[in-house]
Parts: structure tokens; C-alpha cells; sequence
């Protein structure tokens, strides 16, 4: 995995506390990545609201390969279109357009790009440190540090994971990552106990 420059989390935590207040929401809320999207005048599709798309592809696509593909952006002139996988679950619909936003969000050009039908330039491929920092920005926005710091002490892990819309796996990596469970533990080693009551 490539390294990502000094202090970019700390960027991407105030970017996830700014597009929350951007879009009114309560810092430790849950950030639905499509709403983000429109904020950012994306449109968000799925392959059966392509028009035009042949039968034939949109079943390849969604029925035959769905595990080929989560997620394409596309750029048509000045506008900019991502395609998400309509049989992937929600969780995971909302981690691939997460992804496909921070490369957006951090202006990232994609190493290799090919032109697709009419003419619309597909971004592919980015390099490993664009792909390093698009899921490091994807995680925060759905999963920041500070929230999930306060709502650890609120939720167990299914119920948390439900809250942030991601899966149990996305939440653990984000734990995983944030050491905030450690954190946790010293403050509560260092919480004064109260004398044993002799009965």
C-alpha cells in the first residue's frame, strides 16, 4: 500500500467535518454519500438508467459479471457521472461511490482512460498513491474519526456499522485504523475505581 503524505488523514478528517456542515449535518452523523454527490453536482446512475444501453450489456453487467465492476466515473464535458453496480449491496454501493468522490474531491486524473460510447471518456485507472488516498478520504467521509470515537460508547459494532451505512468490515478497518478502541480503553484504565464495600 503506498504511503500517504504527512497529514493527509488530518486533511481528510476536516473535509469529512466540513462537508457535513456544508450539507447540515450533525458531526457524528452519518453521511449518505449520494446526497455528498449532488452537493458536489455529480448525477449518480445505475446501468439500467443509461439510455441506450443495449439489453445484452446492461444483463452482462448486472447479472452475468457484476463482481468485474463496482463503480465508473465519467466525464461529458464539463459534467461528471458515476455509474454504481445496481446488484451490489447498499454498503458496498456506498463505499464504491465514496471512493469514486475522493477522486473527484482530490482532483485526481486517472493514469490510464479510455473513450467509450459517443465519444464519453471513461476514467479507469488511477495510480496506487491516488488509490491509497481516495480510500483513506472514502473511509473518513463515511466513517470519521471523532464520530466514531463518541458512538463506540453508544452502539455495538452491527449497530454502528448499520448507522454509517458500511459494512461490519469497512467499520472494523476504520477502528482498526483510527486506534480509537485503544484510546478508549486508556481512558476508561484511568478512571478512578471506587473502594471495595465490605459486606
Amino acid at each position: 500500500m503506498a504511503e500517504l503524505r504527512r497529514g493527509f488523514k488530518s486533511w481528510c478528517e476536516k473535509a469529512s467535518a466540513g462537508y457535513r456542515r456544508d450539507l447540515r449535518l450533525p458531526r457524528h452523523s452519518a453521511l449518505d454519500p449520494r446526497i455528498l454527490a449532488t452537493h458536489l453536482g455529480i448525477e449518480v446512475f445505475y446501468p439500467h438508467q443509461i439510455p441506450g444501453l443495449d439489453t445484452g450489456a446492461l444483463h452482462q453487467l448486472v447479472d452475468v459479471d457484476p463482481d468485474s465492476w463496482s463503480a465508473v466515473t465519467v466525464a461529458l464535458g464539463t459534467t461528471t457521472i458515476i455509474i454504481l453496480n445496481s446488484a451490489h449491496p447498499l454498503t458496498r454501493q456506498n463505499s464504491s461511490l465514496a471512493h469514486e468522490l475522493a477522486h473527484i474531491i482530490l482532483r485526481h486524473s486517472p493514469t490510464q482512460a479510455f473513450f467509450g460510447p459517443g465519444g464519453a471518456l471513461m476514467m479507469k485507472e488511477y495510480n496506487s498513491s491516488q488509490e491509497a488516498e481516495a480510500d483513506c478520504l472514502a473511509g473518513i467521509l463515511l466513517v470519521p474519526r471523532d464520530a466514531l470515537l463518541v458512538m463506540l460508547n453508544q452502539m455495538d459494532e452491527p449497530s454502528l456499522a448499520s448507522h454509517f451505512g458500511v459494512s461490519p468490515e469497512l467499520l472494523r478497518m476504520r477502528k482498526n485504523l483510527t486506534g480509537v478502541e485503544r484510546q478508549l480503553g486508556k481512558r476508561f484504565s484511568g478512571r478512578r475505581s471506587f473502594p471495595r464495600i465490605a459486606s
